[in-house]
């Protein structure tokens, strides 16, 4: 019979309290000892990416394209793993030798594993009468032709008589092309609609470059005549030639004309094909060619030229929190009129968290380029506890912790450096950093730092955008990567989407910063976290959508995949429908895109395959012999 207490409520017995309460008990120690456990297991003052350096490929290994520009660099290759082909695919690029043009076609046969030949104009073309054979692509500065001359147009029908595709990456002026029926047969122009218009946005084809169909449309927001984030900036030039392409011919890029009432199919062509028995003449208008997006657009050329395209990619996405965290309690004054808290407070508290759960439901690893300090000339010293805060937190978020280079006081690198070790030594005994923000540091100045005992362990250095470097990702030196920065995450923009989805065409690669330190100094309103916080979740959610398959990766992960890929070399070929793959140069997996139309991939060996949209596809390779069987798309559809 129950035991009841005055009010009629049921009572706890000795013993079942005595259980409660050793359960509970119990509960508590392993709850402790788990956190314990985890603190053990973490060992954050060790950069778990410093220990594997030596096992990746160095400079020594990297694949060079023959040309006359790059003998000197081959001769240091006594070790390099050598051709597969001795009849590689060649490429002549006419253009000025030091012109954009030239940087991105020799940047782009390098990535392929291409060889190359320059020439400064069609005449010295002609006149060296090239005897290595018949070029695959001829890729053509408009400049560097002499369109009077019906020798050099002679010269460029021969070539696609040949079976050689012709690339004109810029056009002659809109006169000759109205003047000249052969130059506008040649070119796949029907007419000259207006010689200069004005477009408003741009439609891109989907299929041509990797991401899908897209707009890029200026418009104003709802609230006000304010252009929406984005709309101010576009790929290419605004205001060029309006031309309707011939009958035949295939549109992968149009400008939208400015207040025009026409149909879509004859808005101003951009990027267009037109075929010549067996060979085909690409045009480009509008500029879209400069800088590192020709480089996109030139893989997606080729993956049109040919039944199918296999090429190598670096298959790495990286999101870098620039000036993140500082560690000292800096700005007080600002941050307490803005937030009412201290900057570590800001970090730690606003920060992180918001930042932590974008980038996890969007699957990309953060590395953070901290800096124990802003300003080393306000006597605020860095928190050593902090540190180790965070250096716990980013272990335990598989995220990496690397050096950021630069300071808000101007002070010089080497004092900024020498300030950070003693830190760094005082606080943890010391810390080993595998990659390091340089910025827009000079060559000389990275040299220097990087001879710093500090950055002794760095095997890789994130640089700004510059669009006169033409090769995102390279060797700084013999043990060394450089990875470019391609954008400002806090600053979202058209013309920087158009760079991705060229970047990730070519190379299946992009590099993305997030300058946090806006957040310790800000100069304005717009940077005050809730309105960077804003931009930094539209960067990330539009290319986490667009480009959901490439690996996400931290730098040092990223620079592991940058030397295979460098290193690797290759040749394919069909036999029915299998495609044969000989890789070598292998220290690790490699990855390639097999780009095709209307074919699917039934079978692989060799490795493993995912596909990215219709009619292209991420191959992993881990052996050095491959096949990989195809079949027609619809019979994949339907099995």
């Amino acid at each position: 019979m129950r035991n009841w207490n005055k009010k009629g409520k049921s009572m706890i017995s000795r013993r079942n309290f005595f259980s409660i309460t050793i359960l509970m008990i119990a509960v508590l120690f392993l709850c402790m000892s788990i956190n314990s456990l985890k603190d053990g297991w973490n060992d954050y003052a060790v950069n778990r990416y410093t220990e594997t350096a030596e096992n990746y490929p160095s400079r020594i290994h990297m694949y060079l394209p023959d040309s006359e520009t790059q003998d000197s660099v081959r001769e240091e290759q006594e070790e390099s793993p050598g051709s597969l082909s001795e009849s590689r695919d060649r490429v002549i690029c006419v253009s000025g030798e030091d012109s954009g043009l030239a940087g991105v076609v020799r940047a782009w046969v390098t990535y392929t594993k291409r060889d190359i030949a320059a020439y400064p104009s069609l005449a010295a073309l002609e006149a060296a009468g090239d005897g290595e054979g018949l070029p695959e692509l001829l890729v053509l500065d408009a400049a560097c032709v002499d369109w009077e001359s019906d020798g050099e147009l002679e010269l460029l029908q021969a070539y696609l008589e040949e079976g050689t595709h012709l690339v004109f990456a810029t056009l002659p002026d809109v006169s000759v092309i109205q003047e000249n029926e052969e130059i506008r047969e040649l070119l796949g122009i029907r007419k000259v609609l207006e010689e200069e218009t004005t477009v408003t946005g741009f439609y891109l084809r989907g299929g041509f470059l990797l991401g899908g169909e897209t707009f890029y449309l200026e418009k104003a927001s709802r609230e006000s005549d304010e252009l929406l984030p984005g709309s101010a900036a576009f790929p290419g030039e605004k205001t060029f030639p309006w031309y309707l392409p011939g009958f035949g011919t295939k549109i992968y890029m149009r400008g939208i004309a400015e207040g025009e009432q026409v149909k879509a199919e004859n808005y101003p062509a951009m990027i267009w094909r037109k075929s010549f028995g067996t060979a085909y003449v690409f045009a480009v208008n509008g500029g879209m060619m400069e800088g590192l997006a020709g480089m996109g657009i030139l893989s997606a050329m080729s993956a049109e030229m040919y039944p199918y395209e296999l090429y190598p990619v670096v298959n790495a996405q990286n999101m870098i929190l620039a000036g993140y965290p500082g560690l000292a309690d800096e700005n007080p004054q600002e941050m307490e009129r803005i937030y009412s808290r201290s900057v570590k407070q800001v970090f730690q508290e606003l920060l992180w968290p918001n930042i932590a759960a974008v980038l996890e439901k969007n699957h990309y690893k953060a590395t953070c380029m901290m800096t124990p300090q802003y300003d080393y000339g306000d006597h605020r010293e860095p928190d050593g506890k902090q540190l180790a805060y965070y250096l716990k937190i980013f272990n335990e978020s598989g995220a990496e912790t690397g050096l950021w280079g630069l300071n808000m006081s101007d002070t010089p690198l080497a004092e900024k450096l020498a300030a950070d070790a003693s830190f760094l030594e005082d606080a943890l005994g010391g810390y080993g950093f595998s990659s390091f923000y340089a910025g827009d540091m000079e060559d000389g100045s990275l040299g220097d730092a990087l001879d710093e005992e500090l950055l002794e362990p760095v095997r890789t250095v994130v640089r700004d955008y510059d669009e006169t470097r033409y090769m995102p990702v390279e060797f700084l030196s013999e043990n060394v990567t450089a990875q470019q920065i391609l954008g400002d995450g806090l600053a979202y923009t058209y013309e920087n989407d158009f760079l991705v989805r060229c970047t990730e065409t070519a190379l299946g690669y992009f590099n993305m910063a997030f300058d946090l330190s806006r957040v310790a100094y800000p100069e304005g309103d717009e940077d005050t976290w809730g309105q960077l916080s804003k931009a930094l979740g539209t960067t990330v959610g539009t290319y986490g959508q667009a480009f959901p398959d490439f690996a996400r990766t931290t730098v040092s992960e990223s620079d592991a995949r940058i030397r295979q890929f460098l290193a690797v070399d290759y040749q394919d070929g069909r036999i029915d429908d299998t495609i044969h793959l000989q890789v070598e140069g292998l220290a690790g997996p490699a990855w390639f895109v097999l780009r095709t139309h209307n074919e699917a991939i039934r079978d692989m060996e060799g490795g493993s395959w995912q596909e990215l949209e219709e009619g292209a596809y991420l191959i992993e390779v881990d052996q050095e012999q491959v096949t990989v069987t195809l079949e027609p798309a619809e019979e994949r559809f339907y099995r």
